[in-house]
């Protein structure tokens, strides 16, 4: 019997090993797929990136130029920087609102009242319209003669004298708010659906201490959601920064320049000049620009579970 046991041992141990390295074979091509459909294009981007090809100049065939392309990028396009800094902009306004709001919508709705699953299913529909039907929904809105949009903003005593998205004063802010509308119900749903989830253990100890609701506010229910609130963050920015089918159909990054967000620019450099060396070194540095939020928002992330640890 003694010489039994050590064997049972081996053969349990040998079992998880077998089961543990099964379920990676399985997943192996699954792995293998995706690296291939993300390595094989950005190295092929990489490569473009380096050379010096336009499709509109013959002679232009790819010769290799190094880093000429980022180089010109960095320091000597003025229109890239413009764009880069509408879109940070952009960014910057309409995540700010769209959280704010959403918070507050959901705080708001965070209780139980006749009707509430209504009210949350017609909360939610502008983030389950496609884009680009957005984009061409607001784009009848905001049709200077026929558009809504012009018709409710005349009758309330509004002097127009052009299309909101037809001056470059109103254009940018106008998108802004058809960013904010479509994109406000994402925040307010994972901000609700976090709240429903809450411990209800926390407020009834802050409740019997006497807590003010500001105060459960401050130190319960925001801790609480912290990991939840930058998951939302981190995806809306990302989006935001990303943001192109709306500003293509509505002003195609007009009147002038001013509403070129950057990926907006990407795409002219890419499929209106063709000039499709710098227009890779556009995309990559898009790219890099991405990576660098999402490590940011990981490693705030991280802390905030290690402080919980």
């Amino acid at each position: 019997m003694g010489l039994l046991i050590p064997s049972f041992g081996q053969d349990k141990e040998k079992t998880v090993l077998k089961r543990k390295y099964t379920g990676y074979l399985l997943l192996l091509p699954t792995l293998a797929l995706l690296a291939f459909l993300s390595l094989v294009p950005f190295i092929y981007a990489f490569n473009l990136s380096l050379r010096d090809l336009n499709l509109r100049i013959p002679r232009l065939a790819g010769q290799f130029v190094g880093v000429d392309n980022f180089r010109y990028l960095m320091r000597e396009d003025s229109e890239f920087w413009h764009s880069m800094g509408i879109t940070v902009l952009f960014l910057v306004v309409v995540v700010s609102i769209e959280f704010v709001a959403g918070f507050a919508l959901a705080l708001l709705l965070n209780r139980e009242f006749k009707g509430k699953r209504i009210v949350v299913s017609l909360a939610v529909i502008p983030m389950m319209i496609a884009p680009v039907a957005v984009g061409l929904m607001w784009r009848v809105a905001l049709n200077y003669e026929l558009g809504i949009v012009t018709y409710l903003l005349k009758s309330i005593g509004i002097p127009m004298k052009e299309a909101l998205l037809g001056t470059s004063a109103t254009a940018l802010a106008t998108l802004m708010v058809i960013d904010i509308w479509q994109w406000t119900p994402f925040i307010f749903l994972i901000i609700l659906a976090g709240l429903h989830s809450l411990p209800k253990e926390p407020y009834e100890a802050a409740q019997v201490d006497g807590a003010s609701k500001w105060k459960i506010f401050r130190l319960v229910t925001l801790p609480l959601l912290k990991p939840l609130i930058i998951i939302a963050l981190l995806l809306r920015v990302i989006d935001a920064f990303k943001t192109f089918d709306q500003v293509y159909i509505l002003t195609g990054g007009g009147p002038g320049n001013a509403t070129d967000l950057v990926c907006m620019f990407a795409y002219r450099t890419n499929f209106k000049i063709w000039n499709l060396g710098y227009g890779a070194a556009v995309v990559l540095v898009i790219f890099l620009v991405i990576l660098i939020v999402t490590a940011f928002f990981y490693a705030v992330t991280q802390k905030k579970e290690e402080e919980v640890v």
